[in-house]
């Protein structure tokens, strides 16, 4: 009969080693059926179900690896994609800026255009009416010589 020495612990009570942890915590997560419709990229590049912990925002994968996840995006990834979309908008305005300038500057253009084209039919009008009373001048003094 083996010896029993008070100070024992019971084998269910041993504390677990990390990497047990780590394995017995991944395991819960997979239980839990939390698959994710994207997978991180550790997951996406060795082609393996991705499955979160909401509690540490990592997948199974991952922690029972204890591996980095990439399952959030970096904040500096935010602030990039942020200062890439507040340049945008900025080279968006002004190139709506300079459009409205343009468009304003060809009006202008077009204005002067139609002025012109009014004071040509003016001057055109002018040259015929000119033409006419030339005309009847010359016919009344042909008739005059006549008659």
């Amino acid at each position: 009969m083996p010896k029993d020495s008070g100070n024992r612990k019971p084998r269910g009570l041993r504390k677990q080693s990390s990497s047990d942890e780590r394995r017995d915590r991944a395991q819960r997560v997979r239980e839990q059926g939390l698959e994710m419709t994207f997978r991180c990229g550790r997951c996406e590049k060795k082609n393996l179900r991705c499955f979160v912990d909401t509690a540490s925002g990592r997948c199974a994968g991952c922690i029972s690896v204890h591996a980095e996840c990439s399952l959030f995006v970096p904040e500096e990834e935010w602030e990039k994609v942020e200062e890439e979309e507040r340049n945008k908008r900025l080279e968006l305005a002004r190139a709506e800026e300079s459009a409205a300038l343009a468009a304003e500057s060809v009006a202008r253009a077009l204005t002067t255009v139609a002025c012109a084209k009014r004071e040509l039919l003016e001057l055109e009008g002018r040259k015929q009416e000119f033409a006419r009373r030339d005309l009847a001048v010359l016919k009344w003094e042909d008739n005059s010589r006549s008659g």
